[in-house]
């Protein structure tokens, strides 16, 4: 099930890898303008994000202790110590995609029917949707926020 998500997924986590690659550890809570979310939020959001949002489909949430800081509404701050080191969040993004995308293939086809919970579910009223939209569209906004901070850090563009 959701087998193009899943492609675009990893897909999506490879681009992020290539934008990751040229910044240094202890530039990754730098905000070039300010309010500028940066990559150690982005990085760290996508992670919980992923994490939380196989719950749905019978995963098991493993970085629950995160909510505060890269949860939805969370601040940031420019202080490298507030963060997991730029290696603890690339790997901890990467295990929480896999385990969406084991989640969400071994689920049963009719969980993807049911009603989202949250406020997205007036957007998007099946978990199905939901699921399409935060393997997709939901990673891309925030890579597309990486992006743009690597414009405003005086980084070249990839693509």
């Amino acid at each position: 099930m959701f087998e193009r998500e899943c492609t675009i997924l990893r897909f999506m986590q490879g681009y992020g890898d290539q934008m990751l690659a040229d910044i240094e550890p202890d530039a990754m809570c730098r905000q070039p303008v300010p309010g500028m979310n940066h990559p150690a939020w982005i990085i760290g959001h996508l992670a919980f994000a992923a994490d939380g949002h196989a719950r749905y489909v019978g995963g098991e949430p493993q970085l629950g202790e995160w909510k505060e800081r890269f949860g939805f509404g969370s601040r940031l701050t420019t202080n490298l110590t507030d963060y997991p080191s730029k290696e603890a969040l690339v790997d901890a993004w990467h295990a929480a995609n896999e385990r969406y995308i084991v989640a969400v293939q071994a689920a049963d086809p009719a969980v993807f029917d049911e009603p989202t919970q949250g406020p997205l579910g007036e957007h998007l009223p099946r978990l199905g949707q939901f699921i399409s939209f935060s393997m997709t569209g939901h990673t891309s906004l925030h890579l597309g926020q990486l992006s743009a901070w690597r414009r405003a850090d005086g980084r070249p563009a990839l693509f």
